[in-house]
């Protein structure tokens, strides 16, 4: 009886819910993929070529090229960071690196960032549906209507996010088979000469395309719920290059559709290419792609939510449900804050300058700021 109790004070104690190592806070190499996939392909893939074809226009397909090297570096410098730190995440970096109190400061400014992502993403959602669905109605009642999926999705966990985030992509590949109808009825001459815009204008082109590829900042967040750290590197270089397969055929076959005066004055020519897809029984075939890009839409606002949360709970001593219930009523209040298309896109490109920075600068600022001070993560025991 003694040794048996002796046996049991011994057995380490369970983890709380919200620690990484906790069985449902766990994901694996393929759903830390999908995760990094499918969330930076939200809202803005459906209007990022009109952005860069207004820089470098014919030659957006190659400006497109380009932006896929930013969320590849942005990798590379996150995974020497990562790896330095062992089992760390942002969060945790940030109070090794800076201590308790300036780290919390940190923290709090990296969490802000997230829902400053889940709430413009929800609120350009919101527009786009206002836009073509429901002109009438409010767009609070919209915002509502949509929490009530992120909110789920975010407070589930990561595990449930990572699963979803599978589920999403197999729900949703049948739309590129819809681009067979833009295509036939587009020109390839559109797309002639290459490179005939210079290279200033194709990389200032890349760089409009900064918030399509936002997502991958999101890596320094995920890392301590991965269990197989060593499949990290090539699960996010997966998931990068083929973002930029999406968004290239988006682009060709864009470029293809449209002449570029019309491009200049469409503001979602992914959605106006569909409305030329020629079904039967369907009147109106893009109404049905709104409605089944709302799983990807929950995906990308539902896991920057849970990023931001993860941060707020780990830095401020407040209830889960306390934090959710104001992140809420905040979501309610900025909705109705941005009225017109003008202040979204202001608040776009204040978003793609940021997340850009965070991505690719942030990383490699931190990891050379480590290698000065010397600090690094201990081998867990």
């Amino acid at each position: 009886m003694r040794e048996a109790a002796v046996r049991h004070s011994e057995t380490p104690a369970p983890y709380a819910p919200e620690h990484p190592q906790h069985p449902r806070n766990r994901i694996n190499g393929i759903e830390l993929m999908f995760l990094l996939h499918t969330v930076p392909i939200g809202v803005g893939v459906l209007g990022m070529v009109r952005f860069i074809a207004d820089k470098a226009g014919h030659d957006a397909p190659l400006a497109v090229l380009i932006s896929g090297l930013y969320p590849q570096v942005g990798v590379l410098f996150m995974w020497l960071l990562l790896k330095r730190f062992r089992t760390m995440g942002i969060y945790e970096i940030h109070q090794q690196l800076f201590g308790r109190w300036v780290g919390k400061i940190f923290n709090l400014a990296f969490a802000s960032y997230c829902l400053y992502a889940f709430f413009m993403t929800l609120r350009t959602f919101t527009e786009l549906v206002n836009t073509w669905l429901y002109p009438m109605m409010s767009p609070w009642v919209l915002s509502l209507i949509f929490l009530v999926p992120m909110i789920y999705a975010s407070y589930a966990g990561i595990q449930l996010l990572g699963r979803y985030a599978i589920m999403t992509f197999f729900l949703t590949s049948w739309i590129l088979v819809l681009i067979y109808f833009p295509i036939m009825e587009g020109s390839s001459s559109y797309l002639l000469p290459f490179g005939s815009n210079g290279i200033s204008r194709i990389f200032q082109g890349s760089l409009l395309s900064a918030l399509s590829v936002l997502g991958f900042e999101l890596l320094m967040v995920y890392y301590p719920f991965v269990s197989y750290k060593k499949d990290v590197l090539p699960a996010a270089t997966i998931a990068s290059w083929s973002v930029t397969l999406v968004y290239l055929i988006n682009a060709v076959v864009s470029i293809m559709f449209f002449s570029l005066p019309q491009l200049s004055k469409t503001i979602w020519p992914m959605l106006t290419m569909f409305k030329h897809v020629q079904v039967p029984f369907i009147e109106r075939f893009e109404t049905i792609v709104i409605a089944v890009w709302i799983l990807k839409v929950v995906n990308t606002a539902g896991t920057y939510l849970w990023a931001g949360v993860d941060g707020m709970l780990k830095t401020i001593p407040v209830k889960k449900w306390v934090l959710y219930g104001l992140i809420l009523i905040l979501a309610l209040v900025f909705s109705n804050a941005l009225h017109t298309r003008a202040e979204i896109n202001t608040q776009l490109n204040f978003l793609s300058k940021l997340g850009l920075g965070l991505m690719i600068g942030y990383p490699l600022l931190l990891w050379l700021l480590s290698l000065v001070l010397r600090k690094k993560g201990v081998e867990p025991s």
